[in-house]
């Protein structure tokens, strides 16, 4: 009587029959239930590879704790090591304390460029007039 009611299944990984399913999750790309040594692995597996990740800009693998993540500003995902997080923030320090064109030091005004001139960081204001002359 008891055999009735369990329906027994193949795995998707290693086609084992078995007669309890585990849904796997979404991120480890499988199709179809698991079995439970199956799925074991592949909660392993996931877990060890977010435990180390790659640098975004050098590649360097590093242990996730070591790595930062970078500021909302920059427009970037992933994580990075602490070189060149701080190669990252002297750049945009820079961007922001010097003008894009001549290098002079801004004041307290500073005039953002337009898309279309296609210029990193800020403008002093004879830059900014200059290039407005020329590019409209």
């Amino acid at each position: 009587m008891l055999g009735l009611f369990q329906k027994k299944f193949t795995c998707a990984n290693c086609k084992k029959e078995s007669s309890h399913r585990h849904k796997p999750k979404s991120e480890w790309q499988v199709e179809g239930p698991l079995c439970g040594d199956c799925y074991v692995n592949q909660m392993k597996k996931f877990y060890e590879s977010s435990l180390r990740q790659q640098c975004v800009i050098c590649g360097m693998e590093k242990d996730v704790p070591d790595m930062w993540e970078p500021r909302y500003q920059w427009d970037m995902k992933g994580l990075l090591c602490k070189t060149c997080f701080d190669k990252k923030d002297a750049e945009h320090k820079s961007l922001k304390t010097f003008c894009g064109i001549c290098g002079k030091k801004l004041g307290v005004f500073r005039y953002n460029p337009k898309k279309k001139w296609i210029i990193d960081g800020q403008l002093c204001r004879e830059c900014w007039d200059t290039q407005k002359a020329k590019l409209g």
